[in-house]
């Protein structure tokens, strides 16, 4: 098969899956914060799982069960949802009134036109919020009217060696 048809065949992310604490807790934080929706959930299951939609990407979300060992999730493991370049600051401000404490906005040199917005779930998974502005001026323009709340200091932005845990197990 050649990289064409490949592409082609494979057209995008159907879902992703992670242990976590509390099903409940994580339940709420991503109906609530990040608008996700409950397909289905299985609580009889020897380890508990459910599976919430954003958008038509799909998170099944297991129990953390009690015979795997926690480990320290690595800054690169995170979820990124794409908003509305012309809704983010309304997403982010809604976030942060929640009491979500949200770095960004940070700009990549290397895409011109995104913007990225950091905060963390209840187990401490990176969450990435990025908006695709049509121009780098407007997405210059957001980045300078939301300069001074960035929050470089929660260290979500720049790697394991700059990153904090914000809740303790």
């Amino acid at each position: 098969m050649d990289m064409d048809r490949l592409r082609q065949n494979i057209t995008g992310i159907s879902h992703s899956g992670f242990y976590v604490k509390d099903l409940d807790r994580t339940l709420e934080f991503y109906t609530k914060y990040l608008g996700a929706k409950l397909e289905w959930r299985n609580d009889k299951s020897e380890n508990p799982l459910m599976k919430l939609y954003i958008g038509d990407f799909g998170l099944s979300i297991i129990k953390w069960p009690p015979d795997v060992p926690k480990i320290e999730i690595p800054h690169a493991i995170h979820w990124s949802y794409r908003v509305d370049p012309a809704k983010a600051e309304e997403t982010i401000e809604y976030i942060k009134s929640c009491g979500i404490e949200v770095e960004g906005p940070v700009g990549h040199k290397r895409e011109i036109g995104i913007l990225n917005w950091f905060f963390l779930d209840p187990d401490n998974y990176r969450v990435e919020i990025e908006a695709r502005f049509p121009t780098g001026e407007e997405a210059e323009a957001v980045k300078e009217r939301n300069k001074a709340g960035r929050r470089e200091d929660l260290g979500l932005y720049g790697g394991d060696s700059h990153r904090r845990v914000l809740k303790a197990d």
